[in-house]
């Protein structure tokens, strides 16, 4: 007979070992995934909750399935992290005034549509910009073409070449600072080899 003492160790090591396998870079990458879905960015004391809850959600999901290691991965950098946040805070209070601008207008509204080509090839990047692009008030994806690496985006009230340029620019803005936050070193050399848009800057540098 098996005695039950010896097998409390081999749970206890196969634990240690699952948690081994838990990617940090990757729940955090999840973690920021679930805050975009649930709008865990807004002012509210409901999101410190949606934080920890995204955290144990994405870590427990790597211990009941764990994933193969990501060569070569994310790379968490805190400071543009910070950055990255305070641009979208300040892209969703400026673009909430300015669509209720334009409820009360008594013209119509024209909108468009904007083609908006990726600079990096990878897939993370491409889903962080997109759901960061659709919190933000006046623009929604409408399509990603993968193959092509380019998001279709709906801007409210640019109808002029001028206005989709600035809706382009903007979401070229989240792309950099998603790749400065958490891309790898060849996203980020394929992100300066097509040009940065600065945060909080309209030149392109």
């Amino acid at each position: 007979m098996s005695d039950p003492r010896q097998k409390r160790p081999l749970g206890l090591t196969a634990l240690r070992r699952r948690l081994g396998k838990v990617q940090l870079p990757v729940a955090l990458g999840m973690t920021l995934v679930w805050m975009l879905l649930f709008k865990g960015f807004q002012p509210r004391w409901e999101s410190l909750g949606l934080l920890v809850l995204g955290f144990l959600v994405s870590v427990l999901i790597m211990l009941l399935f764990p994933l193969p290691p990501i060569t070569p991965g994310l790379r968490f950098r805190p400071l543009h992290m910070i950055r990255l946040a305070a641009y979208v805070f300040r892209e969703m209070a400026l673009a909430s005034i300015q669509v209720t601008i334009m409820t009360f207008r008594p013209e119509p509204v024209r909108n468009s549509m904007v083609a908006v080509p990726m600079r990096t090839e990878s897939d993370l990047m491409m889903v962080f910009t997109a759901i960061a692009t659709s919190i933000i008030p006046g623009t929604v994806i409408a399509e990603a073409e993968r193959t092509e690496r380019i998001l279709y985006v709906h801007v409210l009230g640019a109808d002029t070449e001028e206005a989709m340029e600035e809706g382009r620019r903007g979401v070229r803005k989240l792309e950099e600072g998603f790749v400065m936050a958490l891309g790898t070193r060849e996203d980020i050399a394929a992100l300066r080899a097509g040009g940065v848009e600065k945060l909080g800057r309209g030149e392109k540098t």
